[in-house]
């Protein structure tokens, strides 16, 4: 039920990815796309960071990719920590409420942050910054419409540079924003 990629140097070989991740979401696949960064040193603690957006129904698929992760030998110490940006203070209390609510119901043990995004400060800014360290970053996928392959394919490059490991996820099978 999921489709995987490897990133690829190419712009035109990911704007092909996302047009075939589209007909997956069509057919109700999954679409992972997986840009391989690996630099954590052996025996340090790792840590898994997700960017909640809720709009695309992806956080649940993320956050039970990051527990799978966390399973591995290799992984079992490190930390999970749901982040995201709020508008105002307003939105981040009520985001706050949702992800509280949510991570005891999935039995995953991880952190949540939701911050107020700073006034000149890009969502993808915040993202570097914050991320910067994580060994892996997730981050969910929307649909790009017919035509816009190639903006979409800059935004996703522009997202992942300067971090570790970035893995791009869509949600579409039929349990999409279901799972917990």
């Amino acid at each position: 039920n999921t489709v995987m990629f490897g990133w690829s140097r190419r712009k035109e070989r990911l704007e092909s990815q996302l047009r075939i991740m589209r007909a997956m979401s069509y057919a109700g696949k999954n679409t992972i796309i997986t840009r391989l960064n690996w630099a954590h040193e052996p025996g340090s603690e790792k840590r898994i960071d997700i960017w909640w957006g809720g709009l695309q129904n992806n956080g649940d698929l993320m956050l039970l990719l990051a527990h799978l992760l966390q399973l591995n030998p290799g992984w079992r110490d490190s930390k999970i920590c749901v982040r995201s940006v709020a508008r105002d203070e307003e939105e981040r209390k009520l985001q706050e409420e949702g992800l509280a609510s949510l991570l005891p119901e999935a039995r995953i043990g991880a952190e949540t942050e939701v911050l107020v995004q700073p006034e000149g400060l890009t969502i993808t800014e915040i993202l570097h910054r914050i991320s910067a360290d994580a060994d892996v970053v997730f981050l969910g996928l929307q649909e790009p419409d017919p035509g816009s392959e190639s903006a979409y394919a800059d935004r996703i490059i522009e997202l992942s540079e300067g971090l570790n490991t970035c893995i791009f996820v869509r949600s579409a099978g039929e349990f999409a924003g279901h799972l917990v």
